[in-house]
């Protein structure tokens, strides 16, 4: 019988039939799956939800650890992001050391990373090398968001050169064909006009970004409204450029500028009151600390105007004095006081 049971055996396994076998595993085991997660992705992703909060200190640590954790450090998307909080930070120097390392391991053209360091460059005023990441940028394909991003920001490197016009024509391809939605290449095309003193054409550049039935992403409307009334008191237009300034505030009132407007506008009206009021709130928002300085200079000038004058200080006359003044009033020698009453003492 147990030879029996051996050929069958050996038959199974020769024809590929597979034979069912019971493991008894004891009670107290336990199967355990394999960690699969890469701690280098979940860190990354943890990064990515801190940056979207506008945590940059947790997005910052997060991509850290996603760098720490790949392997031979080989995180090209975890730099650049690193670079973006970085940027966020106004930590400059380490973003442009994590954009320069995201384009090195990049396999790729990293025309996202040649932006970033464009724009860091523009705010430090490293024009020659903005415009260098702005050619990197350009050569994405025609109207992709990179490539007219990159004409955007070639335009602002052309206004710092002083070529207004070179910037005009960056900033009209970056906008393509009407109705526009690239509010930064927008705002920076109407404020150009501002600075060439061309009022009435800005204003009508305000105005459509107010009436513009797309959705302009990242418009900072009461900046918008501020330099709407700008304009208006160009033209000289006063109630208008209150107006819109006032609708600035009304959806952020820590706008410092339009404080500091407000109240040059009443000072040079003389509305001495409203200018204090202006100018102390101006104070209040402002992170500018040589223009708060100059504002509290013109606040301690105006409070000076407005305080009540002070009364003369009186001289109380001695005994002498109100003997001869006694005199006078009398036409005779008055009557001297006598030195041991103590005209403070109250008698009690």
């Amino acid at each position: 019988m147990k030879k029996l049971t051996s050929v069958l055996l050996l038959l199974s396994l020769s024809l590929g039939v597979s034979v069912s076998t019971t493991v008894h595993v004891p009670c107290d085991a336990r199967v355990k799956a394999a960690n699969t997660e890469d701690p280098m992705l979940k860190n990354y992703q943890i990064g990515m939800d801190f940056l979207k909060k506008g945590d940059y200190d947790g997005a910052i640590d997060a991509f850290l650890q996603s760098v720490y954790f790949a392997r031979n450090n080989y995180a090209p998307e975890s730099y650049h992001f690193l670079a973006v909080a970085y940027q966020g930070k106004h930590e400059d120097i380490k973003a442009i050391e994590a954009a320069k390392k995201a384009i090195e391991q990049s396999t790729g053209a990293a025309f996202k990373s040649h932006i970033l360091l464009a724009e860091i460059y523009l705010r430090n005023k490293r024009i020659d090398e903005a415009e260098a990441e702005c050619s990197e940028a350009m050569q994405a394909d025609s109207h992709t968001e990179d490539n007219i991003r990159g004409h955007y920001l070639y335009g602002r490197v052309y206004e710092a050169k002083g070529s207004p016009w070179q910037a005009q024509l960056q900033y009209e391809y970056a906008l393509g064909d009407k109705p526009w939605t690239f509010t930064d290449a927008w705002m920076a095309y109407a404020e150009l006009m501002m600075k060439q003193k061309n009022w009435v054409g800005a204003i009508a550049q305000f105005g459509d970004m107010i009436k513009s039935e797309k959705v302009l992403k990242g418009m900072d409307y009461p900046h918008l409204y501020y330099n709407l009334g700008i304009c208006l008191l160009a033209k000289g237009d006063h109630q208008g450029a209150m107006t819109n300034w006032h609708k600035g505030l009304s959806l952020n009132m820590a706008e410092a500028d339009i404080h500091l407007q407000l109240g040059m506008m009443f000072d040079a009206e003389k509305h001495i009151q409203s200018a204090i009021k202006e100018y102390k709130e101006f104070c209040r928002y402002s992170t500018d600390q040589v223009k708060v300085a100059k504002a509290k200079q013109r606040l301690e000038m105006l409070e000076q105007m407005i305080a009540p004058p002070e009364a003369p200080y009186q001289v109380k006359p001695s005994p002498e004095m109100r003997r001869r003044q006694a005199e006078q009033e009398s036409g005779g020698p008055a009557q001297k006081e006598d030195p041991t009453i103590n005209d403070k003492d109250p008698g009690f």
